[in-house]
């Protein structure tokens, strides 16, 4: 009887919290975006969070100055990867500017010696740069080429530029399947 009562209950918990958050995600605005440019968030700081080999344990002060060179606004996390490399992966938020995406790339590709994924940018912080992420799944990481980060690092991109170039490389090219099971390649929409 007190089992059958404490399952009820149970039901009934969980049947209020789903409807709880049914209610809360219905009140979200639909297609809501963002605004960098918005005054609330125009002066938020640029977090870089790099995960460095044990080999860099004793730099890592020295690779926090080299990414916080002449800019006031850029906080840096170091993190050291507990096994032998981190993964050769850059993550940029739609807010980061050209300038500080392109100082850590400079960085990263100085500490790891190369870079050739970058990350999805929906999934990241706007103002957050993701230097050898390893908390973000490998089917958000996708391949560049060389060449695709030698035209990331061009000095002549504005920011707006360099975040219309970053978007188009970090877009899946291909839908990869779960389990092993092989890639389905994504058709491309349109341009508008």
């Amino acid at each position: 009887m007190e089992n059958n009562r404490r399952k009820v209950l149970w039901m009934i918990v969980t049947v209020l919290s789903f409807l709880l958050v049914l209610n809360r995600t219905a009140a979200l605005p639909a297609g809501v975006d963002y605004d960098c440019n918005a005054k609330e968030n125009r002066d938020q700081p640029t977090t870089i969070e790099i995960v460095l080999s044990q080999k860099w344990k004793a730099r890592s002060e020295e690779v926090k100055q080299a990414l916080t060179a002449d800019s006031k606004t850029v906080k840096v996390r170091v993190r050291i990867y507990p096994f032998l490399d981190p993964p050769t992966n850059i993550g940029i938020g739609k807010c980061v500017t050209a300038e500080d995406a392109r100082r850590a790339i400079h960085e990263a590709v100085a500490d790891y010696g190369k870079l050739d994924r970058v990350i999805r940018q929906d999934i990241l912080p706007h103002h957050w740069i993701k230097i050898g992420s390893t908390d973000i799944a490998e089917l958000a990481w996708i391949p560049i080429t060389p060449e695709d980060l030698t035209r990331l690092t061009d000095p002549a991109l504005s920011t707006e530029q360099f975040q219309n170039l970053y978007r188009q490389l970090a877009t899946p090219k291909e839908r990869k399947r779960p389990f092993g099971m092989g890639n389905e390649k994504i058709e491309e929409e349109p341009q508008k």
